[in-house]
């Protein structure tokens, strides 16, 4: 009988929920007969990818990377001096779009992020 009465209470909005399965659910009231739910989990792990371009073409899938919030190592060791220049130009030019950062690892080996990630 209870558990009627709870489903009544809460498709009325008199119920609220706080967390469930890890995470966070914002409710409002339901005064406007509108509920507000947040399903975002409460921790996220950054994703590294790692590209070895191998013509100018790829920096496209670099550039995506950097949109998605991929952080993006670079490897330029196989390509020529000029190609690799210009694609390094071009993956400075994205990120400093983006607001981001470049480090270098090592020789011909970059890592590149976006916005929001401290190198």
């Amino acid at each position: 009988m209870s558990t009627i009465l709870n489903a009544a209470l809460d498709f009325m909005g008199f119920l609220n929920t706080d967390q469930e399965d890890g995470f966070e659910i914002e409710t409002m009231s339901r005064k406007n007969n509108k509920k507000t739910i947040s399903l975002a989990p409460k921790t996220s792990q950054p994703t590294i990818v790692h590209i070895t371009p191998e013509a100018f073409e790829d920096v496209m899938d670099i550039a995506k990377s950097l949109q998605d919030k991929i952080i993006v190592t670079m490897n330029l060791a196989l390509l020529d001096v000029p190609l690799s220049q210009r694609i390094i130009d071009f993956a400075s030019g994205a990120v400093y779009a983006l607001d981001g950062g470049v480090m270098k690892l090592a020789n011909n080996v970059y890592l590149l992020a976006g916005q929001g990630v401290a190198l």
